[in-house]
């Protein structure tokens, strides 16, 4: 029998996908995090995650890597030439032949859109642009966080929050909202305890920092200037980066879809950040025209649906589609 495998790697979970291509039946593992830049022992400790996944869904379906004929890796915090030679040579490790690799904001335009090309803007823990046009050919712009100066993404609105936070305590002098959110957040009442709590609650993992994010949404709704400066200045750099993309990579069409994926994106606490982007494309870019599409199907799908094209099945999204739909309803295995 023959198989394909499709891997949406993240920064809290990694979905990890078996299809039988003749009995048409998948299995899909639940996996943590695979992202070398979050994980503590960095790419080593993904190489070594990455064995324990493929291994067990393998292991659960009694077949070899040799089983597979084709498969598609969509890692989070692959950004980089040097980082895909790595992650790479890992799965080549793991006895892959024939493969995909790439950045899993790609899987977003492969699940979300029917052409199979366009936009993806990503704004989940981290924050990402990435296209594929009609020739199938990519281009990135973004995801190593402050240093490609990312604006965008849980962790680095999280961060502004609370620096924020810190700015309006101790030098503005000030109070507002997001500053009052924040503070609830880390159940602090006192100004000269905030800082310790911060600290003490990121040793300690108990309030993550991109948790921290919803508060800039939930203040921007209430009316706090500095919160709604935060989300257009977002969406600013989400336009410019799509501009960036568009003069590296043709596009026919007049009108373009963007996907638009990541929990700050489709949890729908504002519509801001929505208003201030369409805004903003259409200053930037005025020659295109939009349309924006929320991301309704988990990426996943988008891998194996590019693993199935890959393998010439025909109409290879309907099928991941169908294929995701039963596992939801319990007619095949999803752990």
């Amino acid at each position: 029998m023959q198989y394909v495998l499709a891997v949406d790697g993240g920064g809290t979970k990694t979905h990890c996908m078996l299809y039988n291509l003749e009995r048409q039946e998948a299995d899909l593992l639940h996996f943590g995090a695979t992202n070398h830049e979050i994980l503590v022992g960095g790419l080593e400790e993904m190489r070594q995650r990455l064995r324990d996944m493929t291994g067990q869904v393998m292991t659960r379906n009694n077949i070899e890597v040799k089983d597979i004929a084709y498969s598609v890796w969509g890692m989070a915090g692959l950004d980089t030439k040097s980082q895909h030679a790595i992650i790479n040579g890992f799965i080549k490790e793991l006895g892959f032949k024939d493969f995909t690799l790439c950045n899993d904001a790609y899987l977003c335009i492969k699940a979300g859109l029917e052409t199979g090309y366009g936009i993806c803007l990503l704004n989940g823990t981290g924050y990402n642009v990435a296209g594929i046009n009609h020739e199938q050919k990519v281009f990135q712009v973004g995801g190593q966080f402050e240093i490609t100066g990312d604006f965008g993404g849980g962790l680095l609105l999280g961060k502004e929050a609370v620096k924020t936070t810190f700015m309006n305590l101790f030098r503005y002098r000030t109070e507002t909202i997001l500053t009052r959110m924040v503070m609830d957040e880390y159940e602090v009442t006192c100004q000269y305890e905030f800082m310790d709590r911060v600290t003490d609650w990121a040793n300690s993992g108990k309030m993550p920092i991109p948790h921290i994010a919803k508060c800039v949404f939930d203040a921007a709704n209430a009316g706090d200037l500095q919160a709604v400066a935060m989300l257009e200045r977002m969406a600013e750099e989400y336009a410019l980066s799509v501009k960036t993309l568009l003069e590296e990579l043709s596009f026919d069409d007049e009108q373009i879809e963007i996907v638009l994926a990541g929990s700050l994106f489709t949890k729908g606490w504002s519509d801001i950040h929505l208003s201030a982007l369409q805004c903003k494309l259409k200053a930037y870019i005025p020659q295109k025209q939009f349309a924006l599409r929320m991301l309704e199907q988990p990426p996943v799908i988008g891998a194996l649906s590019w693993a199935l094209e890959k393998h010439s099945i025909d109409h290879p999204l309907s099928t991941a589609r169908n294929v995701m739909k039963n596992i939801s309803k319990g007619s095949k295995r999803s752990t």
